[in-house]
């Protein structure tokens, strides 16, 4: 599918394969047909990354992933890690995050570009923009990490639910791998996972939910009491 088809026939074939429909071919202009088959090969391209993707993410048992978070006041690098499988979802990081926290006022957020993510072994790549790592991420990825840890809510008879692999994979997982078809990570994404796995729907998802908000909420807040009395400090060195 490199070239325009050279008769009306074989592109009306086409046309007919790719969007399960019929065209006169002999009403379009070759300007016309041109553009059209430059939106099938994209709808071709695009349906053959998710099968190869499918394909890739099922010959997985699991999948690891490396998200860049920033330094430590003493210039130490924290990255959080993820490691999925169909059974379970283990997180952990290079420098406790519990510990992030406590001190978030002296803790430099990676702001190089957008967020440095990559799967085991490969190289980061990172999105346009900003990165956009605030403290709310530190706490997301607390809440993420104990309820992948005590399996209480988020679960389906404790493997991991669609819902759950979505969001935290939407979070740490890198961009698709589209260039190199020879690698085992090309066209893998969350939705390739959460289809090869068969990973459960979420029966519990509004309890999910909100124990989720509620654990933000609460290191948030214990993000804020940690950094009163830095600010007390402050107030007086003024």
């Amino acid at each position: 599918m490199e070239k325009l088809p050279k008769t009306d026939s074989e592109f009306e074939a086409l046309f007919e394969l790719v969007y399960k429909r019929k065209i006169d071919a002999s009403q379009l202009t070759e300007l016309r047909k041109q553009m059209i088959f430059d939106q099938m090969k994209s709808k071709r391209y695009g349906a053959n990354l998710r099968q190869k993707g499918i394909e890739n993410s099922f010959a997985k048992p699991k999948i690891k992933t490396r998200l860049y978070l920033g330094k430590t006041v003493g210039g130490k690098k924290v990255y959080f890690h993820v490691e999925f499988s169909r059974y379970g979802i283990k997180c952990s990081s290079t420098v406790d995050l519990y510990e992030v926290a406590k001190k978030m006022d002296t803790f430099e957020f990676d702001q190089s570009g957008g967020r440095a993510k990559s799967f085991a072994g490969q190289y980061p790549t990172r999105r346009k923009g900003e990165g956009n790592l605030t403290k709310i991420t530190i706490a997301w990825l607390l809440a993420f990490q104990h309820i992948c840890t005590f399996r209480k809510v988020g679960h389906v008879d404790s493997i991991p639910s669609r819902e759950l692999a979505r969001e935290l994979m939407y979070l740490v997982m890198p961009e698709v791998e589209s260039r190199n078809e020879k690698s085992t990570f090309y066209g893998i994404m969350w939705s390739t996972v959460i289809e090869a796995w068969e990973l459960p729907a979420a029966e519990d998802f509004i309890q999910y939910k909100s124990y989720f908000n509620s654990l933000v909420k609460t290191e948030l807040k214990e993000m804020e009491i940690a950094s009163a009395p830095q600010l007390k400090r402050e107030e007086k060195a003024s």
